[in-house]
């Protein structure tokens, strides 16, 4: 008897052990997913998914659905979201009512379904909570039920109650992504009234609370502040704004706000008349849109628009047609999505039935498998018997292909000396003709600046203190032409620095000279790839049209577009100087240097001058 009771507090005491370990990795690894699941929702999804599989308690399942719910959100994966969040959810009416795990499953479950959700159906789920809910237990839970509440008044364009609940909300929320919460909704009811400045002034505020940029509602800030500054004719800040939350979103993933952006950068690129810009950011817009129907329907507006001003009346009317179409089934999409909702629930029931189905008929098979085991032997046996009739066929083709193999890599090294030669001629041809150009600078400017010193030195009138100034400025500024000229010579230094660092680098020389330059660089990381002679040709291509601008186009702004495709780059460059006679520029040392470079990486450029300005723009395979 003794031996049994020790045995059994044996047991017990292994089962804790066992038990306190498990929960001490559970705990882990919640911690590596709630550090990473804002950030980097991809990067946690592995993690999430082990916190599922160890969860043992009530308390440790429920955590596991939030943060699965939280990171399929975050990454766009509607159907995945939806099937974690309503787990959560009637999970916690099971086992958490009128608790807090509750009501943060009705919040998570409201925030998600905003989008996709039927009004009615979350305004229920709701009131039901906020009917249990104590308000000085839970002030942090009701004030942000309180705030979506008044996010389903806006969607229903009932704004003076969504302003009070959002004012109600207000009273009863602590800390600062709750309150960048209340000023982002806030801005959204002052836009749908027109009072864009109260807008931008809401998102200020709430901008302002923020001590991270890697965060999700960092690009969405920004992505508001872009469009209000848009609609204000801001067009440098909206610029600004909106590339900044492209930036952000890229970097951490954050896909499903990708599409409202583009859609506001080709709003952007049609006030400053950009149509390249235009048709660019629409067709991303229209690639990364998420079943956001409301975007979508925005977009196809903003192809019509597109299309019309292009005189392409067939494409006109086809987005016209795909506008309406959407435009018109608004609300039969909202009663649609309410029937998934249901249906999602149907089909989760669904499955667990499959599943068991499943279950009988694999084990069906297992049995039906090892049936076949000896008859695969047999076959196995007789593989093996053919296998030794054909080895010496075998081995003599091995031969073979190891004589081609070698004929091969004698072709291939032949092939490769042959274009290491063409390189080197490449690189002596373009060291020739800028060694010709530095001549032409030396002779025409630094050897005269020189010849009008030595006349100034040999004056008598030399002793006169402003010519001696005079003197002192001549030789700093060649001094300054020749630091410049050694500056571009040395292209190893440039090539040690990233392009678009590159890039901002070279726009910084007009701006310290006074002139206005406008950037739109969309590059990525790829172009820091290519080889190192086609970085520095277009890196002196763009060096050499800033060059001529600043040294004869009388210019006080410039326009820089640098955008890369999967096979080519594009370079706009565009002054509103003086402009020149076409047939006078074809002894200009610069044009020329420009057009080798071109045809030196096969692309092709067009000039287009007048005396309100003169436009560059080439195309470069990559």
């Amino acid at each position: 008897m003794k031996r049994k009771i020790a045995l059994l507090f044996v047991c017990m005491f292994q089962t804790l052990i066992a038990q306190n370990t498990s929960n001490e990795e559970f705990d882990l690894i919640k911690e590596k997913v709630v550090a990473q699941y804002i950030n980097a929702p991809l990067k946690a999804k592995n993690e999430a998914y082990q916190l599922y599989r160890l969860a043992k308690t009530n308390e440790q399942k429920i955590i596991a659905y939030r943060y699965l719910g939280y990171i399929h959100d975050y990454s766009g994966n509607v159907d995945s979201a939806r099937y974690f969040y309503q787990k959560q959810l009637q999970f916690s009416k099971e086992h958490f009512l009128a608790k807090e795990p509750y009501y943060q499953s009705v919040i998570d479950y409201a925030t998600w379904g905003i989008n996709y959700v039927d009004t009615n159906v979350l305004i229920e789920e709701l009131t039901q909570a906020l009917l249990k809910i104590n308000e000085s237990q839970f002030p942090q839970q009701k004030g942000l039920m309180y705030m979506l509440m008044g996010d389903l008044f806006l969607r229903e364009k009932q704004l003076e109650k969504a302003n009070e609940y959002f004012d109600k909300s207000f009273r009863l929320i602590r800390g600062k992504s709750s309150e960048q919460d209340y000023y982002l909704r806030k801005s959204e009811v002052a836009l749908k009234k027109g009072d864009y400045l109260n807008a931008k002034e809401n998102l200020l505020t709430g901008f302002a609370l923020f001590d991270e940029k890697d965060v999700y509602d960092y690009p969405l800030f920004l992505n508001k502040l872009g469009y209000v500054y848009l609609l204000l004719g801001d067009i440098e800040n909206s610029n600004q704004c909106l590339y900044e939350s492209l930036h952000y979103q890229r970097k951490n993933g954050f896909s499903s706000l990708l599409s409202s952006t583009y859609l506001n950068l080709s709003h952007l690129a049609r006030i400053e008349k950009n149509e390249r810009l235009i048709k660019f950011n629409l067709d991303k817009a229209l690639e990364f849109n998420q079943g956001n129907i409301l975007v979508l329907k925005d977009i196809y507006l903003a192809y019509k628009d597109y299309y019309s001003s292009q005189g392409d009346f067939l494409n006109e009317n086809e987005s016209l047609a795909l506008f309406n179409k959407i435009n018109d089934s608004i609300f039969n999409v909202e009663k649609a999505k309410l029937g998934s909702d249901l249906e999602s629930r149907f089909q989760l029931r669904e499955n667990k039935k499959e599943l068991a189905l499943k279950e009988k008929i694999i084990q069906k098979e297992q049995k039906i498998k090892s049936q076949f085991v000896i008859g695969f032997g047999i076959l196995l046996v007789l593989l093996v018997t053919l296998i030794g009739v054909y080895f010496n066929k075998i081995k003599t083709q091995k031969k073979l292909r190891n004589n081609q193999k070698l004929l091969h890599e004698e072709q291939l090294k032949s092939m490769l000396e042959n274009q290491r030669t063409e390189i080197i001629k490449e690189k002596i041809k373009a060291k020739s003709e800028e060694r010709s150009r530095l001549s032409l600078e030396l002779h025409d400017g630094i050897a005269n600046e020189i010849g009008a010193l030595k006349v100034a030195l040999t004056n008598e009138k030399i002793l006169d203190a402003n010519a001696i100034n005079s003197v002192v400025d001549k030789i700093d500024k060649l001094y300054n032409e020749v630091r410049d000229w050694s500056h571009d010579l040395n292209s190893d230094k440039i090539l040690d620095i990233e392009f678009s660092q590159l890039i901002h680098s070279l726009c910084l020389i007009p701006e310290k000279k006074g002139i206005k330059i406008r950037k739109n660089i969309l590059i990525d990381e790829k172009i820091n790839t290519l080889d190192d002679s086609i970085l520095l040709n277009i890196y002196r291509i763009i060096q050499e049209a800033i060059n001529n601008i600043l040294k004869h186009a009388q210019a006080s702004e410039i326009q820089l577009d640098i955008i890369q495709s999967e096979s080519e780059i594009f370079l706009i460059i565009k002054d509103n100087g003086v402009g020149f006679s076409k047939n006078s520029s074809k002894s200009g040392i610069g044009l020329k240097n420009i057009e080798k470079r071109i045809e030196m990486l096969q692309g092709k450029f067009y000039l287009i001058t007048s005396d309100k300005g003169t436009t560059l723009d080439i195309k470069l395979p990559i």
